[in-house]
């Protein structure tokens, strides 16, 4: 399935401590409906091409739902005019922060065929909020009241947690506040990305991140049948116990042909954060077709270092199935190139030989996949 990271406005009505985007000197910008339509016409012209493949547009900012319900019911105006005989196969996501969820809201999603939603949270003050101080009870106050909403109309949602430096001297506390979101415990729990200046402190090494996940894991094993949707900790059972690959972007290293972004002006990039960080560009949607973006031959070197990795970096690695050395954006922004492994793969296997292995009896080796 081809994915586009799809962020039409850079703008939010929060200031999270570790977001890249709110750092951005253009971050009023918001794609224009003339654009708009460009962008569904390109999506009906893919298909076309691809008859048996699908695409997934992920409406990303900034905070989407900024753009109004009006944004939205002209999306779906050019989804029918100029994807008529494609729509069946255009899919629509979203990740939002719910503090602007209303009703109004709730109904066009749903006409987009939206079920479910992306979010994120974390429960200790002044990450999440409003102005120069990050008012979390404001926040809060709104993020709940969206919640609940989410559930009277029977929307299901996922959330991602951000280990920053604020989170590792308490791993099982916010365990314990996250895993009473969802009677699943469904959630995920990412380390914080800094691409340049650490302005605010909260970076961590991928040490600091696998003993995180480490001091948390024996109470999660124990009571797994209660939290089953916990991940990394699900993701790393099915892979080694159940032998089901299943894997992240950032871990599958075949993210070269699958993904793209496009921005608020019609910028194009590899993914999200490529276009955050400016690390890649595509050229714009306006001058090329999304068939030329998703064949340009600068994502070859993406290829090339799942090729060249087990052969360089990660030679004789036993994890390689599990990791296919990390996110190339990661070692691009510690080695400024990509034919290098992660840093953070060392949080991986350290997890893996430190904690997993030796909790589990289950010992993560290569082997093929039943999927």
């Amino acid at each position: 399935m081809a994915v586009i990271i799809f962020k039409p406005i850079e703008k939010c009505n929060s200031n999270c401590i570790y977001c890249d985007v709110v750092t951005r000197k253009d971050q009023q910008a918001v794609m224009s409906f003339e654009l708009l339509e460009i962008v569904f016409k390109n999506i009906n012209e893919y298909l076309l091409s691809k008859p048996d493949d699908k695409l997934s547009l992920i409406w990303h900012g900034g905070e989407p739902l900024l753009l109004g319900v009006d944004y939205f019911k002209k999306a779906l105006e050019f989804q029918e005019k100029h994807c008529s005989q494609t729509k069946n196969r255009l899919e629509h996501a979203m990740q939002s922060n719910l503090t602007l969820i209303n009703q109004d809201f709730i109904d066009v999603l749903k006409e987009m065929g939206i079920n479910t939603l992306g979010t994120s949270y974390d429960p200790e003050p002044h990450v999440r909020g409003g102005g120069a101080d990050r008012d979390t009870a404001a926040y809060n106050k709104k993020f709940f009241k969206g919640l609940n909403l989410l559930e009277e109309n029977n929307i299901g949602f996922g959330f991602i947690y951000v280990v920053t430096k604020k989170s590792i001297q308490k791993p099982l506390d916010v365990f314990h506040v996250l895993s009473n979101f969802k009677l699943s415990g469904g959630f995920m729990m990412n380390p914080v990305l800094i691409y340049g200046d650490d302005k605010n402190d909260i970076a961590i090494t991928p040490e600091e991140y696998c003993d995180f996940l480490g001091t948390i894991f024996p109470y999660w094993y124990k009571h797994k049948d209660r939290f089953p949707m916990v991940d990394p900790f699900n993701n790393m059972m099915r892979n080694v116990r159940d032998k089901q690959i299943s894997l992240g972007c950032s871990d599958a290293g075949d993210c070269a042909y699958h993904y793209a972004y496009i921005g608020p002006k019609g910028e194009a990039s590899q993914c999200g954060r490529a276009g955050d960080w400016g690390i890649i560009s595509y050229g714009n949607i306006k001058d090329r077709s999304l068939i030329d973006i998703y064949n340009d031959k600068s994502r070859d070197i993406l290829v090339e270092r799942t090729e060249m990795l087990p052969e360089g970096d990660c030679k004789d690695c036993r994890f390689w199935y599990i990791c296919h050395g990390g996110c190339p954006l990661d070692a691009y922004s510690k080695h400024n190139e990509f034919l290098r492994k992660s840093s953070w793969c060392e949080a991986k296997k350290g997890f893996l030989e430190k904690y997993f292995e030796p909790i589990t009896g289950l010992k993560a080796e290569q082997h093929e996949s039943k999927n």
